[in-house]
């Protein structure tokens, strides 16, 4: 592992946070280069720290520590994520024979200079005992690799030789922190300790400047790579490639199996993140792949992620059976445990977040993109220790008990963010022309209600920033079955299925249909906006079918189906057998609980208008540009917004199928009949 710390860098953190004290600025920049390395550290994982002083209000000059704030991560932490303690009553609380976590928790809160702070790591104690100005801790894989080994400690002796700091595992908190200040003190005594070594659990350095105190953590690990090199055999791993044909098949069935098991509504289910990278599918494919899956997680934050053990499962096999399966061997260890220890607990959701797929890969579950993809993140790297810690030895981390006990902890229960759902979450929707106008318009108002979108136009769609994990593209012209499929294949593997279908995107074609010209506009028109939602349609449902939870089917008709404009047959003529396509599917599909309906909207200003098609429609009906928008019965002008609600408020309308929906302003001649 190779050193980021760049002195030019260095400068220009310094320079570049304006009232923040010197120590500060350095101490955000070195954190931010440990977690730049996913091997270190990965989503809140790790902590940082560093010593100095302020000033109180009071004019006092107090000594303090910059500890890393709870909810903050290392590759993207700031400033403000490394909150201000007074460093004396922390030190203090040394003296204690006992704490608890909750006097703890208040302890660190009690110490702080800014009462709207973050709570501080609850590993604050431990950096605060130790005398060290900067002090930096993380869950590097090649030193889990180590630790996690039944004679970790003599392989660590040999690693780093005098220079060790040697503790026996035990929970972070209080007990940790007295423990490692005791292994500090006595090693002390006997030389200069360079790193403090936590059995199946990680590491810590420290050092008088940031540069010493990271490039130790840095020299640490690259000891701990090269000590794993020098023992790793040469293995011929399986070559093994991903089966995109497969996934696809796979997904659906695994979503629709895990949101049955759990109960969840119908139109509902879990999103999926998926890791098929040819080392993972490697893994997978090792004959005591799923006996190695088995032992346990890493370290014990990943418990939190990935529950202590992932689902092993073909692809072949009982989907269901093997959930049920998996949920009550986690019920029995759950009861197991309980009774052991002689303690009430309130249990947790007994299903898997991690499923290991021969073939297919890591599938990570979640109840959003995000969750899924630390579990996937999580369980990536822990395969990168588990193989490093076979050839070194034998994997052994910490066992079920130790596992129990920070499964369920209040403090890092507190880590999991618990909130209301919104309407549409864990719904996974597809939105075809969501580049502009209603469908932009429509995928937003999804997104907002929760759901995972995934936009489909034949131009560029703009991204969302704010919305990255949330949201999908996908570049396809709906009138080409192949695009649409890959569309609804990279839904699928970006999300894990589908529960609605916004099929929006057409055009607005013109012409007399008794003349040739008007008969070919037809043809096309039929193709457009007939036939390319009839794909949608058909592709999308399919993806329903397989996860067996329902589904919504929802098309953007037109007022014109009802009530078509002069000179507007090859655009009104597709669009009424449109409403009719509609009807079928909630028809034929209501047997499978998925919906059908359709929005029948009226002069909105969209692309559908350009070329001149605003002004012709304008004049057929006798009227100037603006007064053709208002020409309703509301005497208002109908906002693409309005259709997005209209589709929102579908995609949740779970008793209704077959229903068109007007949103045209108020159209006599075009109320449905």
């Amino acid at each position: 592992m190779q050193s980021r710390f760049d002195d030019r860098d260095a400068a220009g953190a310094v320079s570049a946070s304006p009232g923040v004290p010197e120590t500060l600025a350095l101490r955000t920049y070195t954190a931010r280069l440990l977690g730049a390395e996913p091997s270190l550290v990965l989503h809140g994982g790790g902590n940082t720290s560093a010593k100095g002083r302020a000033t109180t209000l009071l004019g006092e000059d107090v000594e303090i520590m910059w500890i890393k704030g709870s909810g903050w991560d290392l590759a993207t932490i700031e400033p403000p994520g490394h909150p201000a303690v007074r460093l004396a009553p922390l030190r203090a609380l040394r003296a204690l024979p006992t704490l608890s976590d909750e006097d703890m928790v208040n302890a660190l809160r009690l110490a702080l200079l800014d009462a709207a702070a973050p709570t501080p790591s609850v590993e604050a104690l431990l950096h605060a005992f130790l005398p060290a100005r900067f002090v930096e801790h993380t869950h590097a894989n090649a030193v889990l690799s180590i630790v996690d080994q039944a004679n970790a400690h003599d392989l660590c002796r040999e690693l780093f030789g005098d220079g060790l700091v040697w503790v026996p595992y035990v929970m972070p908190g209080f007990t940790l922190a007295k423990r490692c200040a005791q292994a500090f003190d006595a090693a002390s005594k006997m030389g200069t300790p360079q790193v403090i070594v936590l059995e199946r659990h990680g590491i810590f350095t420290f050092g008088e400047t940031a540069q010493e105190s990271y490039e130790r953590m840095i020299a640490a690990v690259t000891r701990a790579e090269r000590f794993i090199a020098d023992r790793r055999a040469t293995v011929v791993m399986p070559s093994v490639t991903r089966d995109a044909a497969r996934e696809a098949r796979f997904l659906p069935r695994l979503r629709g199996a895990l949101a049955k098991a759990a109960e969840v509504p119908a139109e509902r289910g879990p999103i999926l993140a998926v890791r098929a990278t040819e080392s993972v599918l490697s893994f997978l494919d090792l004959p005591h792949a799923k006996q190695l899956s088995q032992i346990g997680c890493a370290t014990p934050d990943h418990v939190l992620r990935t529950k202590p053990v992932p689902l092993y499962v073909r692809d072949d096999e009982d989907l269901e059976a093997k959930i049920l399966d998996y949920a009550a061997l986690y019920d029995a260890y759950f009861d197991t445990m309980t009774r052991a220890k002689g303690v009430t607990r309130t249990k947790l959701d007994p299903w898997p977040r991690v499923v290991l797929v021969p073939k297919v890969g890591i599938v990570a579950v979640g109840k959003t993109r995000a969750e899924a993809e630390i579990a996937a993140d999580v369980y990536e790297h822990t395969i990168d220790v588990v193989l490093d810690a076979t050839y070194v030895g034998k994997y052994a981390p910490l066992g079920r008990s130790d596992l129990f006990d920070v499964e369920y902890w209040s403090l890092e229960q507190a880590k999991l963010k618990k909130g209301a759902d919104l309407p549409l979450a864990r719904a996974i929707a597809l939105v075809t022309g969501a580049a502009s106008g209603i469908g932009q318009a429509t995928a937003a108002r999804l997104a907002e209600l929760g759901a995972h979108v995934m936009l489909v136009d034949r131009e560029d769609v703009a991204r969302d920033p704010k919305r990255a994990g949330q949201l999908a593209f996908a570049k396809a012209d709906v009138t080409r079955e192949a695009e649409v499929a890959a569309a609804i294949a990279g839904c699928v593997r970006a999300f894990g299925g589908l529960d609605v279908v916004v099929s929006n995107a057409g055009d607005a074609p013109e012409g007399m249909l008794h003349t040739p010209e008007g008969q070919d506009a037809l043809r096309g028109s039929l193709e457009t906006n007939l036939l390319a939602h009839a794909t949608v349609a058909r592709l999308g449902a399919a993806v329903m079918l397989a996860q067996g939870r329902g589904g919504c089917l929802l098309f953007n008709a037109s007022k014109a189906a009802f009530n078509p404009g002069p000179g507007f047959g090859p655009y009104a003529v597709a669009k009424s057998a449109l409403v009719a396509l509609m009807k079928q599917h909630a028809v034929d599909l209501g047997k499978h609980g998925i919906r059908a309906n359709a929005v029948n909207a009226d002069r909105v200003r969209t692309k559908l208008f350009e070329g001149g098609v605003l002004e012709s429609r304008a004049k057929a009906r006798g009227l100037e540009v603006d007064a053709y928008f208002r020409a309703n019965l509301l005497e208002r002008e109908v906002l693409a917004s309005d259709v997005a609600e209209a589709f929102a408020y579908l995609a949740g309308a779970r008793a209704t199928t077959g229903c068109v929906v007007t949103v045209d302003g108020g159209n006599a001649a075009a109320f449905p009949r």
